[in-house]
């Protein structure tokens, strides 16, 4: 935990991601964080599930990794060579359990930490597991705080930030626009959009740390679970943003692919000391409609549960030689 003030240079990458295509999607992000490091980031986050690419189908199974896959060579290759803090998520299969974990590399290539989601969002809870954890990772730049996308929404992970006394906190995410529906129409697909742009200095205002707020952006297109003859068609909105401490925005993107690269300061003395607020699950206000979100995770849950082929491929993937 920082006792003095600091600076710290730190980056966020956007960028597109195929679906399933690891060794590209890496290629594709070695240029972008080569660039960051190149303009003095020290800390360098790219966005949920970089490599994996964003399938509400089985066939995301098929991008998964064990522990020490092409993923953890790959930050931790890329954190020596270039002398960085390096974070990212993945889909990791360990046991019989597909898990949405974020890790981050030091600059001597080791392992500083590591987080599982804890709340696998609407149809994500078909095809991997939640798993509940600190949500913090010790570093010699501070104590980081790892809210993924959708945990940003509910009201445990500022709790958990509060309570754990995080310096900073990153927030990877792997969020598409909504496509208006009759649940969830167009009025509301706008106002999330605007949320997800508030989002950062939001936490920023109600903890006193800095933000660092990566999401993807291009084109998104997965057919909906179980029924491969309809198709969602999207896009990532982008918008990733580095906040300070004190609630300014340093930077924002829109939902272009780009690398923006900015100080910010870790000071104790502007962390907040309050409680954050909770709105019911939530950790603000949110549109009704979302809270459709919880009977697909309920039902999502259920069938992970139960699935035979689930537990057969992550044990196949977790034991397979690296």
């Amino acid at each position: 935990m920082v006792e003095e003030t600091r600076a710290l240079t730190v980056a966020a990458v956007q960028m597109e991601s195929a679906n399933g295509d690891i060794p590209g999607n890496l290629a594709r992000a070695t240029g972008l964080v080569e660039e960051a490091a190149g303009r003095g980031a020290r800390l360098i986050v790219l966005p949920e599930f970089m490599p994996t690419g964003y399938l509400f189908t089985k066939d995301i199974w098929d991008a998964a990794e064990a522990g020490e896959g092409p993923t953890m060579r790959w930050l931790r290759e890329n954190s020596r060579r270039l002398g960085v803090w390096l974070g990212t998520s993945y889909l990791e299969a360990e046991g019989e359990d597909f898990l949405n974990s974020f890790v981050i590399t030091n600059p001597q290539g080791e392992v500083d930490g590591r987080v599982r989601k804890q709340t696998p969002a609407f149809a994500e809870a078909y095809f991997t597991r939640g798993e509940a954890g600190s949500h913090v990772i010790d570093t010699d730049l501070g104590r980081i705080g790892v809210g993924i996308c959708y945990e940003n929404q509910l009201a445990y992970t500022p709790q958990l930030m509060y309570l754990q006394g995080v310096d900073l906190q990153v927030m990877p995410h792997s969020a598409p626009s909504p496509m208006p529906n009759p649940f969830f129409p167009a009025w509301a697909v706008a106002r999330y959009n605007d949320s997800l742009r508030k989002l950062p200095s939001y936490y920023a205002n109600m903890l006193g740390i800095p933000i660092i707020f990566i999401n993807k952006c291009g084109p998104w297109v997965t057919p909906v679970p179980f029924m491969p003859f309809l198709t969602q068609r999207s896009t990532f909105p982008g918008l990733s943003a580095i906040v300070d401490s004190n609630g300014e925005t340093r930077a924002q993107l829109g939902d272009g692919e780009g690398v923006i690269v900015e100080e910010v300061v870790l000071d104790p003395r502007r962390k907040t000391g309050l409680r954050p607020p909770c709105y019911g699950r939530w950790s603000r206000k949110m549109p009704w409609v979302m809270n459709q979100f919880r009977l697909i995770e309920a039902m999502g849950s259920a069938w992970y549960r139960h699935s035979g082929e689930r537990r057969r491929r992550a044990r196949e993937i977790s034991s397979s030689p690296p």
